[in-house]
Protein backbone atom coordinates (compact mmCIF):
# COMPACT_ATOMS: atom_id res chain seq x y z
CA UNK A 1 0.00 0.00 0.00
CA UNK A 2 1.31 3.43 -0.90
CA UNK A 3 2.11 5.94 1.83
CA UNK A 4 -0.54 8.29 0.45
CA UNK A 5 -3.17 5.57 0.87
CA UNK A 6 -2.12 5.05 4.49
CA UNK A 7 -2.31 8.76 5.18
CA UNK A 8 -5.81 8.98 3.70
CA UNK A 9 -6.95 6.22 6.07
CA UNK A 10 -5.33 7.56 9.25
CA UNK A 11 -5.62 11.31 8.91
CA UNK A 12 -8.96 13.04 9.57
CA UNK A 13 -10.73 14.27 6.40
CA UNK A 14 -10.07 17.82 5.28
CA UNK A 15 -13.45 19.42 4.72
CA UNK A 16 -13.51 21.89 1.83
CA UNK A 17 -16.80 23.60 2.69
CA UNK A 18 -20.22 22.93 4.12
CA UNK A 19 -21.54 21.55 0.84
CA UNK A 20 -18.78 18.91 0.78
CA UNK A 21 -18.62 18.02 4.49
CA UNK A 22 -20.69 14.84 4.72
CA UNK A 23 -19.58 13.28 1.46
CA UNK A 24 -15.91 14.14 1.97
CA UNK A 25 -15.98 12.43 5.35
CA UNK A 26 -17.69 9.44 3.78
CA UNK A 27 -14.99 8.56 1.28
CA UNK A 28 -11.92 9.88 3.15
CA UNK A 29 -12.61 8.23 6.51
CA UNK A 30 -12.97 4.67 5.24
CA UNK A 31 -11.61 2.34 2.54
CA UNK A 32 -13.45 2.47 -0.78
CA UNK A 33 -14.23 -1.22 -0.52
CA UNK A 34 -16.15 -0.70 2.73
CA UNK A 35 -19.48 1.00 2.22
CA UNK A 36 -21.19 2.33 5.32
CA UNK A 37 -24.80 2.60 4.22
CA UNK A 38 -25.76 4.62 7.27
CA UNK A 39 -23.23 7.30 6.29
CA UNK A 40 -24.46 7.22 2.70
CA UNK A 41 -27.99 7.66 4.00
CA UNK A 42 -26.87 10.59 6.18
CA UNK A 43 -25.17 12.22 3.17
CA UNK A 44 -28.32 11.80 1.10
CA UNK A 45 -30.43 13.26 3.91
CA UNK A 46 -28.10 16.27 4.09
CA UNK A 47 -28.27 16.64 0.32
CA UNK A 48 -32.07 16.60 0.52
CA UNK A 49 -32.09 19.58 2.88
CA UNK A 50 -29.63 21.52 0.74
CA UNK A 51 -31.49 20.85 -2.50
CA UNK A 52 -34.78 22.01 -0.99
CA UNK A 53 -33.16 25.28 0.05
CA UNK A 54 -31.59 25.66 -3.40
CA UNK A 55 -34.99 25.09 -5.03
CA UNK A 56 -36.47 27.85 -2.88
CA UNK A 57 -33.64 30.27 -3.68
CA UNK A 58 -33.79 29.46 -7.41
CA UNK A 59 -37.52 30.19 -7.41
CA UNK A 60 -37.09 33.47 -5.52
CA UNK A 61 -34.59 34.68 -8.13
CA UNK A 62 -37.52 35.30 -10.47
CA UNK A 63 -39.02 37.93 -8.17
CA UNK A 64 -36.43 40.71 -8.83
CA UNK A 65 -36.85 40.27 -12.60
CA UNK A 66 -40.65 40.54 -12.32
CA UNK A 67 -40.28 43.60 -10.05
CA UNK A 68 -38.00 45.38 -12.52
CA UNK A 69 -40.29 44.48 -15.39
CA UNK A 70 -43.31 45.89 -13.57
CA UNK A 71 -41.64 49.04 -12.21
CA UNK A 72 -39.53 50.16 -15.17
CA UNK A 73 -41.41 48.79 -18.18
CA UNK A 74 -42.81 52.18 -19.13
CA UNK A 75 -39.37 53.78 -18.93
CA UNK A 76 -37.69 51.26 -21.21
CA UNK A 77 -37.18 51.66 -24.93
CA UNK A 78 -38.77 49.08 -27.23
CA UNK A 79 -35.37 47.46 -27.77
CA UNK A 80 -34.77 47.17 -24.02
CA UNK A 81 -38.27 45.76 -23.50
CA UNK A 82 -37.71 43.03 -26.10
CA UNK A 83 -34.28 42.19 -24.70
CA UNK A 84 -35.66 41.94 -21.17
CA UNK A 85 -38.62 39.81 -22.26
CA UNK A 86 -36.31 37.50 -24.22
CA UNK A 87 -34.04 37.06 -21.21
CA UNK A 88 -36.99 36.36 -18.90
CA UNK A 89 -38.71 33.93 -21.28
CA UNK A 90 -35.53 31.93 -21.91
CA UNK A 91 -34.57 31.82 -18.23
CA UNK A 92 -37.87 30.29 -17.09
CA UNK A 93 -37.37 26.92 -18.88
CA UNK A 94 -33.82 26.87 -17.51
CA UNK A 95 -35.19 27.43 -14.01
CA UNK A 96 -37.67 24.58 -14.44
CA UNK A 97 -34.87 22.31 -15.68
CA UNK A 98 -32.68 23.10 -12.67
CA UNK A 99 -35.58 22.42 -10.29
CA UNK A 100 -36.10 19.10 -12.06
CA UNK A 101 -32.41 18.23 -11.64
CA UNK A 102 -32.66 18.90 -7.91
CA UNK A 103 -35.71 16.68 -7.46
CA UNK A 104 -33.81 13.40 -6.85
CA UNK A 105 -32.54 14.34 -3.41
CA UNK A 106 -35.14 16.99 -2.64
CA UNK A 107 -38.11 14.63 -2.81
CA UNK A 108 -36.68 11.29 -1.84
CA UNK A 109 -38.22 9.60 1.22
CA UNK A 110 -36.55 7.16 3.57
CA UNK A 111 -39.38 4.72 3.01
CA UNK A 112 -39.02 4.76 -0.78
CA UNK A 113 -35.78 2.81 -1.13
CA UNK A 114 -32.86 1.34 0.73
CA UNK A 115 -30.55 1.94 -2.26
CA UNK A 116 -29.26 5.23 -0.92
CA UNK A 117 -25.99 5.03 -2.85
CA UNK A 118 -27.86 5.00 -6.17
CA UNK A 119 -29.98 7.98 -5.16
CA UNK A 120 -26.98 9.96 -3.97
CA UNK A 121 -25.06 9.16 -7.16
CA UNK A 122 -27.98 10.38 -9.29
CA UNK A 123 -28.14 13.68 -7.40
CA UNK A 124 -24.39 14.29 -7.58
CA UNK A 125 -24.55 13.60 -11.31
CA UNK A 126 -27.30 16.22 -11.56
CA UNK A 127 -25.21 18.58 -9.44
CA UNK A 128 -22.50 18.39 -12.11
CA UNK A 129 -25.06 19.53 -14.69
CA UNK A 130 -26.30 22.34 -12.44
CA UNK A 131 -22.76 23.60 -11.85
CA UNK A 132 -22.12 23.47 -15.60
CA UNK A 133 -25.25 25.56 -16.25
CA UNK A 134 -24.29 28.01 -13.51
CA UNK A 135 -20.78 28.39 -14.91
CA UNK A 136 -21.89 29.20 -18.42
CA UNK A 137 -24.71 31.46 -17.29
CA UNK A 138 -22.02 33.90 -16.14
CA UNK A 139 -20.74 34.81 -19.60
CA UNK A 140 -24.32 34.90 -20.91
CA UNK A 141 -25.13 37.43 -18.19
CA UNK A 142 -22.11 39.53 -19.24
CA UNK A 143 -23.26 39.47 -22.88
CA UNK A 144 -26.74 40.64 -21.90
CA UNK A 145 -25.24 43.26 -19.61
CA UNK A 146 -23.12 44.63 -22.44
CA UNK A 147 -26.17 44.63 -24.71
CA UNK A 148 -28.22 46.62 -22.17
CA UNK A 149 -25.42 49.12 -21.66
CA UNK A 150 -25.00 49.56 -25.42
CA UNK A 151 -28.74 50.09 -25.71
CA UNK A 152 -28.59 52.79 -23.04
CA UNK A 153 -25.58 54.36 -24.78
CA UNK A 154 -27.34 54.44 -28.15
CA UNK A 155 -30.77 55.54 -26.93
CA UNK A 156 -29.97 57.38 -23.71
CA UNK A 157 -28.11 60.60 -22.94
CA UNK A 158 -24.36 60.74 -23.48
CA UNK A 159 -23.30 62.92 -20.57
CA UNK A 160 -19.88 62.16 -19.04
CA UNK A 161 -21.58 61.20 -15.76
CA UNK A 162 -23.81 58.69 -17.55
CA UNK A 163 -20.89 57.14 -19.44
CA UNK A 164 -18.82 56.91 -16.24
CA UNK A 165 -21.70 55.26 -14.41
CA UNK A 166 -22.19 52.71 -17.19
CA UNK A 167 -18.47 51.94 -17.24
CA UNK A 168 -18.44 51.31 -13.49
CA UNK A 169 -21.51 49.08 -13.72
CA UNK A 170 -19.92 47.09 -16.54
CA UNK A 171 -16.63 46.68 -14.66
CA UNK A 172 -18.35 45.55 -11.46
CA UNK A 173 -20.60 43.11 -13.33
CA UNK A 174 -17.71 41.62 -15.30
CA UNK A 175 -15.63 41.19 -12.15
CA UNK A 176 -18.53 39.61 -10.29
CA UNK A 177 -19.34 37.21 -13.13
CA UNK A 178 -15.66 36.25 -13.46
CA UNK A 179 -15.53 35.30 -9.77
CA UNK A 180 -18.81 33.42 -10.14
CA UNK A 181 -17.42 31.54 -13.15
CA UNK A 182 -14.34 30.40 -11.21
CA UNK A 183 -16.49 29.37 -8.23
CA UNK A 184 -18.92 27.40 -10.42
CA UNK A 185 -16.05 25.74 -12.29
CA UNK A 186 -14.53 24.56 -8.99
CA UNK A 187 -17.91 23.22 -7.88
CA UNK A 188 -18.33 21.33 -11.14
CA UNK A 189 -14.90 19.70 -10.78
CA UNK A 190 -15.58 18.85 -7.13
CA UNK A 191 -18.90 17.22 -8.01
CA UNK A 192 -17.18 15.30 -10.80
CA UNK A 193 -14.68 13.94 -8.26
CA UNK A 194 -17.52 13.02 -5.92
CA UNK A 195 -19.34 11.27 -8.74
CA UNK A 196 -16.25 9.29 -9.69
CA UNK A 197 -15.80 8.17 -6.10
CA UNK A 198 -19.44 7.16 -5.70
CA UNK A 199 -19.35 5.16 -8.93
CA UNK A 200 -16.23 3.34 -7.69
CA UNK A 201 -18.01 2.59 -4.43
CA UNK A 202 -20.95 1.16 -6.36
CA UNK A 203 -18.63 -1.13 -8.33
CA UNK A 204 -17.17 -2.54 -5.09
CA UNK A 205 -20.55 -3.66 -3.74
Amino acid sequence: MHNSDKENQTNPPVLEDEQNDALSALWQAQPVTTINLSEVKASLSSERTKQRWYMLLDSLMVIPAIYILNKYWGHMSFVAQMMFLFMLVTSLPLLIYQLWLRRVAAFYKDSQTTNYLTQLTKQIKNNVKIAFITKHSTWVAVVFGIAFILERYLFGDHTPEKITKMSIVMAVMTTGMSIWYVWADKRQKRFERQLETLEKMAQQR
